[in-house]
């Protein structure tokens, strides 16, 4: 029988620098978020992620999430979650956005969660740019913004 699962493999070492990620943002976690076992639960964590990914977008679209204004949407095809570590309330949560791959009609929206500079967690998601029939290729102002954001190697 074959293999039909998807998994995705560890991080790169550098993920798991906050230094690598060109957006940098906080927020605090509620107390909400915490699950039985007193961590934060994962879907507390991935809206973080979802969050700190948004704002990076909104920043390089910024009619994107207008629903009056946008000629284009992004959407999600794909997203993939390493968690790491436990985070627990109270606690500022850093994050960290880039732009990790740029496609044709696609790009990878890169995020990471650090607590006390310890990277718990991060996050690779495909958003395509759709128009009203399907994908369009990514405009030249928006392939110029998306590498403003890349990725980067962290200084010594």
């Amino acid at each position: 029988m074959s293999d039909w699962t998807t998994t995705a493999a560890r991080p790169h070492e550098m993920r798991l620098r906050l230094d690598s990620y060109p957006v940098i943002g906080a927020v605090e976690a509620r107390y909400g978020d915490m699950d039985s076992n007193a961590h934060l639960n994962n879907l507390a964590l991935e809206a973080m992620h979802e969050n700190a990914r948004a704002t990076m977008n909104r920043s390089l679209f910024p009619d994107i999430y207008d629903v009056t204004a946008r000629r284009l949407r992004l959407v999600t095809s794909q997203n993939a979650v390493h968690f790491l570590a436990e985070a627990h309330w109270p606690g500022t949560i850093q994050t960290g956005a880039g732009v990790g791959r740029v496609g044709r009609t696609s790009f990878v929206a890169s995020t990471g969660l650090f607590v006390d500079g310890r990277c718990i967690g991060v996050c690779d998601t495909v958003l395509v740019l759709l128009g009203d029939d399907g994908p369009v290729p990514i405009p030249d102002d928006a392939l110029a913004a998306l590498e403003t954001v890349r990725l980067a190697t962290p200084r010594a």
